[in-house]
């Protein structure tokens, strides 16, 4: 199964952000995405995971599907994004927000299977002593391991990490990138992660794709 980009175009009104871009990346393979602040790797991220409009080309899974045409919903069972910065709401606890990631497998309630996914995810972040905190009372780094154990409990198919080790010491950023490496094999994902570091994309990615600005 591969996921394909195919001369993607992106802007934000007359900007041209991203130009021409084209990448394929397989399953059980981490790609990192480098580039020079402004080159667009956010923009490029964001555009796959369907926050950002394309104004030409394409974007396809698996067996050609346009994941540009489905359902949000759809999408989310599929495409699982961790995003630079925290966006967690108000009056929710650890487990509630990491709970967040599988609203697209159940109605109203969630079920025992779901669960078993949430507890999993905070355990991989070592989240799983801190499940009744509440989200308001986290440091920045401890907010930016909620948002990853939320896209891992969403099981995802692809993985889109922008530059998820920025608000995290030393040690959770390679903690971080280890269980992004381990996730993308055990899983079997096509990963992408936007990352600045040379040396760590060099460390745990499995190759390097560099974004070059389009103005």
């Amino acid at each position: 199964m591969t996921l394909k980009i195919s001369s993607l175009e992106v802007g934000y009104g007359k900007r041209q952000v991203v130009k021409g871009a084209s990448l394929k990346v397989e399953k059980g393979e981490l790609v990192g995405l480098l580039g020079a602040n402004g080159s667009g790797k956010s923009t490029l991220i964001k555009t796959i995971a369907g926050i950002n409009s394309h104004t030409s080309g394409s974007i396809s899974w698996n067996d050609g599907t346009d994941l540009t045409k489905l359902s949000r919903r759809d999408l989310a069972k599929i495409v699982a994004y961790v995003p630079q910065s925290i966006g967690l709401s108000f009056g929710l606890d650890i487990r509630e927000a990491v709970l967040l990631g599988r609203t697209p497998y159940f109605g109203t309630r969630p079920r025992e299977e779901d669960w078993v996914h949430v507890e999993a995810a905070m355990q991989r972040m070592g989240l799983d002593e801190l499940g009744d905190r509440a989200v308001t009372e986290l440091s920045g780094g401890q907010g930016q391991r909620v948002l990853i154990a939320r896209a891992l409990a969403q099981d995802p198919e692809i993985l889109l990490l922008d530059e998820p080790t920025s608000a995290l010491d030393i040690r959770y950023q390679w903690q971080t990138l280890e269980v992004a490496r381990e996730v993308t094999r055990t899983n079997n994902v096509a990963a992408i992660i936007a990352i600045h570091d040379l040396n760590q994309a060099a460390r745990f990615t499995d190759r390097v794709v560099f974004l070059q600005d389009a103005s």
